[in-house]
């Protein structure tokens, strides 16, 4: 005969586990079924594939064969494809977030925009396509109510901003000649040893050399 202790161990027994399932249970039906993540809604700068093929068509024929018949000149015995996108997969994208935003944290900075330079590369061997348009992209922060982009400065231990105020600085548009080959002011780095840049750039381009 089960005795009044026992009746009450396995009153309590009983209890506990009915306490330890009912808090298990939640946990284990939001594991099967998950919430389902919240829908992004399209930001207001995404333009229709229609817009961008009036945009690329405008850039074939006001821009390309201009750049062209430029590098042409510069060398008659070739014929210079035009670069007409360059492209990052999708992780890299996502690594450079992350880490320009480490960065800015340890700086103590608030990244304000992402600005994408329009550049070209030198004709030189140095770089893997030489003469082709380009772009790099650099974080910016606001500085005395102006943008500035800038790098990270650290002895390993302690880490500052040094905002870029004289570079990238767009002057004037001057014509000039072929011979001077020079459509767009010089770019001034600082490379500093204890300097971290945050400027990207490396990434795939098509048309791609040939040789």
């Amino acid at each position: 005969m089960m005795t009044n202790k026992m009746k009450a161990f396995y009153f309590i027994l009983s209890l506990s586990i009915l306490v330890v399932s009912s808090c298990e249970s939640p946990k284990k039906q939001q594991e099967e079924h998950p919430e389902p993540a919240k829908e992004v809604k399209p930001p207001s700068e995404i333009i229709s594939t229609k817009k961008a093929q009036t945009l690329f068509d405008s850039y074939s024929k006001r821009r390309a064969p201009l750049i062209q018949e430029y590098e042409d000149k510069l060398d008659p015995s070739t014929t210079f494809d035009v670069a007409r996108y360059g492209y990052y997969d999708l992780e890299t994208l996502k690594n450079y977030i992350a880490f320009i935003e480490q960065e800015a944290k340890k700086a103590d900075v608030k990244i304000s925009t992402l600005r994408f330079y329009l550049a070209n590369y030198p004709d030189s061997k140095e770089y893997k396509h030489p003469k082709q348009n380009t772009f790099f992209i650099a974080p910016t922060t606001t500085v005395d109510g102006k943008e500035y982009p800038f790098s990270v400065i650290t002895d390993g231990k302690t880490y500052k901003p040094k905002f870029l105020k004289d570079n990238f600085i767009i002057k004037p548009f001057e014509k000039t000649t072929t011979e001077e080959a020079s459509f767009f002011p010089n770019i001034s780095f600082f490379n500093e040893d204890d300097e971290q840049s945050l400027i990207l750039n490396e990434f795939g381009l098509f048309p791609p050399p040939y040789n």
